[in-house]
């Protein structure tokens, strides 16, 4: 008793811990600190003849600044890597060393470009000439203060840019994807060579004279044949400057890019080879930007934007508020709800949910997550699953305990028995979730890594943590069955599922039968959707308004985006709460035209940047990029399942699951055509939320029949799965509603954008909820006459 009791504080002692620390996070003294590194102030470097003759050696050491500016921000940044602190564990509420915000969250605007490659290019060169193009554009970033932007690549041939924080990005647009300028220029501001003069720049270590004492970081640089006349030419009139040759001691040769120097090395020599070499104080990472960023300036092809989006900061800030408080309030939801149903089980579950919620946060916060909305969506999921775990065990335990077994070893054996069906069910989540962060992209690679830590976080929750304490509530003589849920309203078979089956299946027809006809409708240009922008392609702007959206001024606005663009509105319709919002669609337009349209609509009805809830742009080609996506990761998921559910029970299982997931798909189709609800991105996180749901309690269902027919060989398999249904009936129940807690608040409360995501995602748990009890185990049959299956 005294061990358990002891065993039990240091439990609960440890759970506060982990919450405080999640809360407060873990930091010591002597951080440190990864600025970008300025070349042109920092870098010392050499700019060395290579390929000169042993008499024709030159070498000359490049300058640092030393003004009065340069020398203040030195001692700033001395000082805060000295004050700084460096993050063993983030803080939860740490966005700069911790999880990572998206932009949907925190407003800010995410631009996409493309490069255009042009006929003859060698595709050999792609890779490397995106990391210099990636490279330009972060340094572009920096030197225009953005310094929290991401810049990513996407795919081959595309960079992605995230500037949180930041809703007009016309001005970056414009700057940030044009072809990078390089020049070579003299004190005087005189031009010797541009890019097109070079032909390769490379990062290098050793001693690239054979001169060096010991081995150094340098960048090699090769010039064309015109190149290397030019650059002899300027090497010669710049070294004729140095104070050893009389001159004004102004010898340095200034590598510019798009108007920034990024390196100055001093010239004593004329050089007149075909390559040269910049040495001195490099660091690997120095040496290699510059290469990089020399490179950039004679890439031979230009980007696009194919994307751009911007979420305003109030409507940001209000989707993670409204996010937290709805969360909150749905935890409590379900606590109250397994307190109720389960008592002390229900106690432990809270605690164990405790638990589970405070090691993912310090998961997300050590691998510094991107959260994302879809992101929420998987931990919504996540924390069903959490919960759903909970419920197998219980309702195991319950029936042992009807059986007539003690609470301890009914304890023992529920949890034995319910281990094989909270393993398949998670592993053909977690099989979805590996293949959405391998094969997807951007958010959707959000919501599986959120969805698979949440999935292994909550089975290691409920397989030991639960376990440990329920064991210590029976040490504390807490041994009544009726503390453990038990009651006498079990649930009894009321009606026959699987003799029924055609009159459930018909209900599902009909249900599915308006997304079924649209999907199929689709590719013959009959649209039936409400497509967004994101499938569809095109500009969708959106401002608040602060009055009701009438008619009148629908059409106002317009004739305003006419006069403005030349381009009539595809759609000027009200949105938001109370209709105070306006939403414009068109055919996609440039980010000039865009910007004069915020100016415009700013100036005539005294909006300000909060009001800018949305400006998004997205090319044709990225809509259908993502549908292929999309339609990729499904297929590769769903064969994976296939196989993995074959080899756990049998194919005809399999197929019977797979057919479920696809109905519960079609049904949420139907709401997105019967409510017009907009078919964005974010019907691809509710669609997954759905996929790994779905799932999840169709293998719930089939476990308890495989278990039955061990026990019943003689028996019909008709009759083992009708009692497996309804054995299994009561924990789909209480899953189905502990999900929706969660869910359900955000729709109550959450943003419209919310409030979009939501709706679907509360039909598509129903519609899990029926198939798994209505029709997986009634087409499992099916599949077995079928394919004439005797057993297992």
């Amino acid at each position: 008793m005294k061990k358990s009791v002891i065993s039990f504080i240091a439990v609960m002692l440890l759970i506060i811990f982990l919450g405080v620390t999640a809360v407060t996070g873990v930091y010591i003294p002597g951080g440190w600190t990864m600025p970008f590194r300025d070349t042109a102030a920092s870098d010392t470097a050499d700019t060395t003849d290579t390929t000169a003759d042993d008499t024709a050696n030159q070498t000359a050491t490049d300058q640092t600044l030393t003004d009065s500016t340069t020398e203040e921000a030195a001692e700033t940044a001395e000082e805060t890597t000295a004050d700084s602190l460096k993050a063993i564990i983030p803080s939860v509420l740490d966005t700069e060393n911790g999880i990572r915000l998206g932009l949907d969250l925190v407003g800010g605007s995410r631009i996409v470009y493309e490069a255009q490659i042009p006929d003859g290019y060698d595709m050999s060169n792609l890779a490397d000439d995106m990391n210099s193009v990636q490279k330009v554009i972060r340094q572009r970033l920096t030197d225009k203060g953005f310094t929290e932007a991401t810049v990513t690549l996407t795919g081959d041939n595309r960079v992605t840019v995230e500037i949180p924080q930041i809703t007009n990005p016309e001005e970056a647009v414009q700057t940030l994807g044009t072809t990078a300028q390089l020049l070579f220029m003299d004190a005087d501001g005189k031009e010797w060579l541009t890019g097109e003069d070079i032909a390769k720049a490379s990062y290098g270590y050793g001693k690239p004279t054979g001169t060096e004492v010991t081995d150094e970081h340098y960048v090699q640089v090769q010039f064309t044949s015109e190149g290397r006349e030019k650059f002899a030419e300027a090497t010669a009139s710049v070294a004729a400057r140095s104070t050893a040759n009389g001159g004004d001691g102004m010898n340095q040769l200034f590598i510019v890019m798009d108007d920034q120097v990024i390196s100055y090395p001093s010239v004593s020599e004329k050089i007149d080879n075909d390559s040269c070499v910049i040495s001195g104080s490099f660091t690997r990472e120095s040496a290699q930007e510059l290469a990089d960023l020399i490179n950039a300036g004679q890439i031979p092809f230009s980007l696009t934007q194919v994307e751009l989006r911007s979420v305003g900061p109030q409507l940001g800030a209000d989707a993670m508020r409204t996010s937290l408080i709805a969360g909150a309030i749905g935890v409590l939801l379900v606590c109250l709800f397994m307190l109720i149903v389960y008592r002390i089980p229900g106690l432990v579950a809270c605690l164990a949910l405790g638990f589970y919620i405070v090691i993912e946060a310090l998961i997300f916060s050590l691998i510094r997550v991107n959260l994302s909305l879809p992101g929420i969506a998987g931990i919504i999921l996540s924390i069903g699953m959490a919960v759903d775990a909970n419920v197998v065990i219980f309702e195991r335990i319950k029936e042992e305990l009807r059986a007539g077994k003690t609470v301890k070893s009914a304890i023992e054996s529920g949890f034995k028995r319910a281990f094989t069906a909270i393993l398949d069910s998670n592993v053909t989540t977690l099989i979805a979730a590996a293949v959405l962060f391998f094969l997807g992209t951007g958010t959707i690679v959000g919501f599986a890594t959120t969805l698979g830590i949440g999935v292994i976080v909550s089975m290691f929750t409920a397989l030991t943590v639960t376990h440990f304490l329920l064991n210590r509530m029976v040490d504390f003589h807490i041994r009544s069955p009726k503390a453990y849920g038990l009651n006498d309203h079990a649930l009894r078979p009321r009606f026959a599922v699987l003799k029924n089956f055609k009159i459930f299946g018909g209900i599902s027809i009909l249900l599915v039968l308006t997304g079924l006809v649209s999907l199929i409708l689709l590719p013959f240009g009959q649209n039936f959707f409400n497509l967004s922008i994101d499938f569809a392609g095109g500009t969708e702007m959106e401002f608040a308004m602060h009055q009701a959206v009438d008619q009148n001024l629908q059409t106002e606005i317009g004739d305003l985006f006419k006069e403005v663009t030349g381009t009539e509105a595809s759609s000027v319709t009200s949105s938001g709460d109370n209709n105070e919002n306006v939403l414009i669609r068109s055919t996609s337009i440039d980010s000039q035209k865009r910007e004069a349209v915020i100016e415009k609509m700013t100036e005539t009805y005294g909006l300000t940047e909060d009001d800018i809830y949305n400006n998004n742009d997205v090319s044709a080609s990225v809509g259908s990029d993502l549908q292929r996506a999309a339609f990729l990761c499904a297929i590769v998921a769903i064969v994976l399942m296939l196989i993995y559910i074959t080899i756990r029970f049998e194919l005809t299982s399999g197929l019977a699951a797979i057919v479920c997931l696809v109905h519960d798909l079609l049904i949420m189709l139907s709401v997105y055509v019967w409510l017009q609800i907009p078919l964005d991105t974010n019907f691809i996180a509710a669609a997954l939320t759905i996929f790994g749901y779905s799932i999840n309690a169709s293998i719930i269902v089939f476990d308890r029949v495989r278990e039955n027919l061990r026990t019943a060989r003689k028996e019909p398999f008709e009759a083992v799965a009708e009692r497996s249904v309804w054995q299994t009936m009561g924990r789909t129940i209480n899953t189905s509603l502990t999900t929706l807690f969660t869910v359900g608040m955000i729709y109550i409360l959450g943003v419209p954008s919310l409030k979009q995501f939501t709706l679907p995602l509360i039909v598509g748990i129903l519609a899990g909820a029926w198939s798994s009890i209505m029709l997986s185990s009634s087409l499992w049959g099916f599949f077995r006459k079928k394919f004439r299956k005797k057993r297992i």
